[in-house]
């Protein structure tokens, strides 16, 4: 595992990951559209490039970015590809439609370099606690042995799932589920508010049954307390259930409850309810179609 590594894309996920391979000992030189953004992670040791060109001359280059217009991005004339040098292997730990995964794959190819679908599932919080899980993919044997060794040093597992971008699919669907689980929980938090029950009794006995998950122990802090610090926002989960319901569509593939799932999403975000605040925010919103107003609870 080489010690020197180039991180595109310091978003919430990027800079929790950056972090976790500084503290391990990894050189990370980081690029971010909004330079600014790096500022924090070159205080603590990275160095910054100046050019997102640059970050080709190291031998591994990871990418951690928004949406599939970002990733087209990277491969376009002007980008990541385009430098005087270019990287072994790049690695992107997006979460991306499997058409913009197979195009930046293509456009790699093309130059010579070996690329890997590396999705994480977990949020900032998890990752710096060092709990993240891997899903990897790829077509080159030596490239998915690079990625591994280099996510196993931020994560606690990595998953081979495939070849190309099967990774991908993985993702979506593992994204696809967690946002069904959320709107289901909000609901029947809201249920049992309605029947006389308090949240925390719920959530307690419902984490120790059959149910329980950590998903589900995770989000009680926010359906108890009412506290909504954003892992991940309405904006963004919606944006990955969309990505999941596209793939189906493409396959003829009727989904019903993550189609109403993602009415949900949407109407929290348009309500404002969601602003700025966690997607478990959906709670607020079942309440207020239900007519009541929840009051914080203190979590034991």
């Amino acid at each position: 595992m080489n010690d020197r590594v180039a991180w595109v894309g310091i978003g919430r996920m990027g800079a929790a990951m950056v972090e976790r391979l500084l503290a391990d000992g990894v050189e990370v030189a980081v690029w971010n559209r909004s330079p600014e953004k790096a500022d924090p992670l070159v205080e603590l040791g990275a160095t910054r490039l100046e050019r997102l060109q640059d970050a080709g001359a190291l031998d591994v280059v990871v990418t951690t970015i928004a949406d599939d217009a970002a990733l087209a991005a990277l491969h376009a004339p002007g980008g990541l590809l385009d430098g005087e040098h270019r990287p072994r292997v790049w690695i992107d730990c997006s979460t991306v439609s499997i058409g913009a995964a197979s195009a930046a794959a293509a456009a790699a190819a093309e130059r010579g370099v070996a690329y890997v679908v590396a999705p994480v599932s977990g949020n900032p919080v998890v990752v710096r606690a060092g709990t993240a899980i891997f899903a990897i993919s790829g077509d080159d044997a030596a490239a998915l042995d690079t990625a591994e060794a280099l996510v196993s040093r931020i994560g606690r597992a990595v998953y081979r799932v495939g070849d190309g971008t099967a990774a991908s699919a993985v993702k979506l669907c593992t994204n696809a589920l967690l946002s069904v689980i959320v709107q289901s929980l909000a609901e029947v938090v809201v249920l049992g508010e309605a029947l006389g029950v308090r949240r925390a009794a719920l959530m307690e006995f419902m984490n120790d049954s059959a149910v329980g998950s950590p998903l589900t122990r995770y989000k009680t802090g926010n359906m108890v307390e009412l506290q909504f610090p954003p892992t991940f926002t309405a904006q963004g989960q919606r944006k990955d259930i969309r990505l999941a319901l596209a793939e189906a569509s493409a396959q003829e593939l009727p989904m019903p409850v993550l189609s109403a799932t993602e009415v949900e999403y949407s109407r929290l975000v348009a309500s404002g309810l969601g602003e700025g605040k966690d997607y478990a925010a959906l709670v607020l919103q079942v309440a207020r179609d239900a007519g009541m107003v929840l009051e914080p609870e203190v979590l034991a």
